[in-house]
């Protein structure tokens, strides 16, 4: 009987902090929205937040840009040589980069590199309680650490997301034309036929949603952190776990219900 009323007490602990957390998360998320009028006012923090997202992730985005086109390129265009099909791998490559694997790989990437800074810097600043010092101040923490972060996420996501889709097109065409043979016209009149108006409005729509995810867990996460050094730890692995999962799960049901 202790046994069972233990293993209640523990399933409704962690129900209990699901439901506290994503309740605490989409108050976060609802503040930061609140306290973009401010955002011309905070131009200068929002645009080196645009700088560290954007400026300093392009060399790691054109590389997993190019080698994910060329793996995609590569494994499906294999399969395809065998049906002598090959022809139609520039649109297969276009779709898969521009609906799916370009917006998810990309938020991946961010969420991890810049992600991981935005719980880190934040969780240092609340162990050594300058978010308290900031409200001791009367300067609201939101607006002046939360809201340029999420809305340079927001505004660099698609953008980084274009530029690694590109990478990633043309990364595919160069195994196209060097290993299965494939003229480079043939493979980009495929993509420009399979590529529809629709497909690029879905994956953009997409890295918007990614882009306010990993900045608000992160965001949250790191502002949560205490006890020292090894809670700052705790809350950046949380952080990145949390974004990468509700990625994921975002991806599926846009995906589902939205096409």
């Amino acid at each position: 009987m202790r046994s069972v009323t233990i293993l209640l007490s523990r399933i409704e602990t962690f129900f209990t902090s699901l439901f506290y957390t994503s309740g605490q998360m989409v108050l976060l998320f609802s503040q930061s929205i609140g306290q973009l009028r401010y955002a011309f006012r905070n131009s200068n923090r929002v645009l080196r937040q645009m700088f560290e997202i954007g400026y300093n992730t392009l060399p790691l985005a054109a590389m997993i840009g190019l080698f994910t086109g060329m793996i995609v390129a590569l494994q499906t265009g294999i399969e395809l040589k065998k049906l002598s099909i090959q022809q139609v791998i520039g649109g297969i490559v276009g779709l898969s980069l521009v609906r799916e694997m370009g917006p998810v790989i990309t938020a991946f990437i961010i969420a991890g590199r810049v992600g991981a800074g935005m719980a880190a810097e934040l969780g240092t600043m609340a162990v050594s309680e300058e978010i308290h010092a900031l409200r001791a101040m009367g300067i609201n923490p939101v607006r002046y650490l939360v809201m340029p972060r999420f809305l340079a996420s927001v505004i660099m996501q698609p953008i980084l997301t274009i530029y690694a889709i590109v990478i990633g097109i043309w990364g595919g065409g160069l195994i196209s034309s060097t290993y299965l043979g494939i003229d480079r016209v043939i493979y980009y009149n495929q993509l420009y036929r399979a590529l529809e108006l629709s497909d690029i409005t879905k994956g953009l729509s997409k890295t918007l949603i990614f882009g306010a995810i990993y900045s608000i867990v992160c965001c949250y996460m790191g502002m949560s952190a205490e006890n020292g050094a090894a809670g700052v730890g705790k809350a950046t692995t949380r952080a990145i776990v949390i974004s990468l999962t509700m990625i994921l799960v975002a991806d599926y049901f846009m995906s589902r219900f939205a096409g």
